[in-house]
């Protein structure tokens, strides 16, 4: 639960400086209001559930990518067809895949997962052993009620919007 809160809180850091730097001006990411991209401690709760099984890079690499992408997939089919909403679309890439997918994030999603697991994970693995149990559970508690909130609120305004045109 605490891992899941930090690595979507860090994933909206990650996309909103990407994309900030790639437009040129201040941009927040994400589909809730607040510093809150899901799919990112998806990703990373994912990635870091398979680590024992997996020893070397290359093989981290290609786990992160397949799964991540896998992930990506998956959230953008049930975003359309639950939500009628596309948050992504890599049209403009020419190896898309229903311009939910494409090879270039796919590699990335490999990268960052070899960075999670060497580098941000043993991290955050130091800095949670250091702090206040209780306390960071209660935080991540409270992070993820309103993950949980906010997605529910924007799933019924979608569908009421969906449903009656508004």
């Amino acid at each position: 639960m605490v891992k899941f809160a930090i690595y979507t809180f860090l994933g909206f850091i990650i996309e909103s400086a990407y994309i900030s730097i790639l437009e040129k001006r201040i941009h927040f990411s994400g589909l809730l209001k607040g510093p809150f991209i899901p799919i990112y401690g998806f990703g990373a709760l994912l990635i870091l559930r398979a680590v024992p099984y997996h020893t070397n890079n290359f093989e981290i690499f290609f786990y992160s990518l397949v799964c991540c992408t896998a992930l990506e997939y998956v959230t953008h089919y049930f975003l359309a067809h639950d939500l009628n909403i596309e948050i992504w679309n890599y049209q403009k890439y020419s190896d898309n895949y229903c311009s939910r997918i494409c090879l270039f994030y796919s590699l990335m999603w490999g990268i960052l997962g070899i960075i999670l697991v060497n580098f941000i994970d043993p991290f955050i693995n130091q800095l949670l052993a250091a702090s206040n149990y209780y306390l960071v559970n209660v935080i991540a508690l409270i992070y993820i009620l309103v993950i949980i909130y906010q997605f529910y609120n924007l799933r019924f305004q979608f569908k009421t919007k969906n449903k009656y045109g508004n």
